[in-house]
C-alpha cells in the first residue's frame, strides 16, 4: 500500500500528464510520443547566449545525485550556457512541501553534480498548487546590458491542494494556467514579478502568445 507522500507524487504525475496533452503548440512542452513534437524543437526566438541543448542520460544521472528523491521534470531540463555560470543544467523540479498538501515549481542551475544556483521563487504563486510545467522557453529580451537573457514558463495551477484520497470533490476549481517571465541580472535571475502577473491575468496559454503580448504590447521582444 502506497503511503501519503507516494500517492502525492503518483497523482500529481499523473496530472501532469493529462494536462501536458492540451499544449502542442507549445515549443518545449511534454510529450506522449515522438510523434507529436520534433527530438529538436527549439523556439526560433530562443537566445543564442543560452544555447539550450537536451540534456543527455549521463547529465541525467548527474541531476539524480545534485537533487535526490526529487520529483524532477526532466523533458524540460536543458543544458545551458550563462556568463556567470558557464555550462550547466537548468532543472525544474515539482518540490513538494513538508507537511503540506501543496507543490510548488523551483528551479535550479546544477553544475559538477551540485546545485549552482537556485532561482528565487514568485511572489504571486505563495497561494497555488503546482500541478506540472507546460512549457519553457529561453528568449532574448529587447534590453540592453546583461539582463536581455530570459527564461518564460508557463505552469498549471489550481487553488485546492492535493487531496488525501484517491478522488476529488466534483466541485474543484479546474487547473489555470499561469506564466512566469526571469530576466538575467548579475549573478543570477529575477522574476519579473508585474509582466508574469500580467500574462497569468490574460490566461497565457502558449509560448507563441505570450511572445505576442511582450512584443506588441510591452516592447520586451525585438
Amino acid at each position: 500500500m502506497m503511503n501519503h507522500q507516494t500517492w502525492k507524487l503518483h497523482w500529481a504525475k499523473k496530472c501532469a500528464f493529462a494536462i501536458s496533452l492540451t499544449s502542442l503548440t507549445t515549443l518545449l512542452a511534454i510529450g506522449s510520443s515522438t510523434a507529436d513534437f520534433p527530438k529538436n524543437a527549439v523556439v526560433e526566438a530562443q537566445t543564442k547566449q543560452l544555447s539550450p541543448t537536451r540534456i543527455t542520460s549521463e547529465e541525467i544521472s548527474q541531476v539524480k545525485q545534485a537533487l535526490p528523491r526529487q520529483n524532477i521534470l526532466f523533458k524540460h531540463a536543458f543544458r545551458v550556457n550563462l556568463p556567470d555560470f558557464g555550462s550547466c543544467i537548468f532543472v525544474p523540479v515539482q518540490e513538494f512541501l513538508k507537511g503540506s498538501r501543496k507543490a510548488k515549481l523551483s528551479l535550479y542551475l546544477v553544475k559538477n553534480k551540485r546545485v549552482a544556483y537556485t532561482f528565487p521563487q514568485s511572489q504571486n504563486l505563495q497561494a497555488w498548487n503546482f500541478l506540472g510545467l507546460k512549457a519553457v522557453s529561453f528568449i532574448e529580451l529587447d534590453f540592453d546590458g546583461p539582463d536581455e537573457d530570459g527564461i518564460l514558463l508557463i505552469g498549471n495551477y489550481m487553488t485546492s491542494n492535493f487531496s488525501p484520497y484517491r478522488s476529488y470533490p466534483s466541485k474543484t476549481p479546474p487547473p489555470f494556467p499561469v506564466t512566469i517571465l526571469y530576466h538575467r541580472e548579475k549573478n543570477g535571475f529575477k522574476v519579473d514579478e508585474n509582466i508574469s502577473k500580467k500574462l497569468t491575468e490574460r490566461k497565457v496559454k502558449t509560448i507563441t502568445e505570450a511572445e505576442n503580448i511582450l512584443r506588441k504590447d510591452f516592447g520586451f521582444l525585438p
